[in-house]
């Protein structure tokens, strides 16, 4: 059975316990996400997307969150449906983090919406103040492995961030971006009239994590 019809058999529980979990403290519905990592797998996954259902500001359906994956600032985290958040990944969303539909990120990846000022001299660089910058992800994309996503950065749909990229602008939408820092280096999606000798053939690998 696919993840997604999986799913769907189990929604109405999955929704009535998300429900039920409003009456639980946030720090305790936190330290139940730290202990899910010692369940099995489809047990594990079940308790995650409830309690970021319960946390976060908007979490849609058929929502895979794998093991070791922390969230700081979970009210300030939408997430839309069919999305899959491998394990290991670290996700603060201080400054607004938004993922669209049928986005998959990789294992190890690292989404960060702020970042540190160093102007004022008279205090260490992790003293000064922080500035956020919201990350938005649209529709279908890719992030590999290991990827870095830093503070103000929007990536366009149906692009692919290659692992152990570190995206610092924006990426717009039907590219393959690689590298640090991340550039555009191939066309995977055609507007009207483009180059089809642009466009990679299907079932391309080389930048997926």
């Amino acid at each position: 059975m696919r993840g997604r019809d999986l799913f769907l058999s189990a929604k109405p529980v999955l929704n009535m316990t998300a429900k039920a979990m409003r009456i639980v403290p946030r720090p305790l519905l936190v330290w139940w996400w730290t202990l899910s990592d010692l369940l099995p797998h489809l047990p594990g996954v079940a308790v995650r997307y409830c309690i970021l259902k319960r946390l976060a500001k908007r979490c849609g359906d058929n929502v895979l969150v794998g093991p070791g994956v922390e969230i700081r600032y979970w009210e300030r985290l939408s997430v839309g449906s069919n999305v899959s958040i491998h394990k290991q990944c670290y996700i603060d969303a201080y400054g607004e983090l938004d993922i669209d539909d049928e986005v998959s990120i990789a294992h190890q990846t690292s989404l960060v919406s702020f970042q540190h000022t160093w102007s004022d001299e008279s205090m260490p660089i992790r003293d000064n103040a922080v500035v956020s910058g919201k990350i938005r992800i649209a529709r279908d994309v890719w992030i590999g492995c290991g990827v870095r996503v830093l503070s103000g950065v929007e990536i366009g749909s149906r692009s692919v961030i290659a692992a152990g990229a570190v995206v610092t602008r924006s990426v717009p939408s039907g590219v393959v971006a690689a590298g640090v820092p991340a550039k555009n280096v191939k066309t995977i999606a055609l507007d009207s009239g483009g180059d089809s000798s642009k466009a990679t053939s299907p079932g391309q690998s080389r930048f997926h994590g």
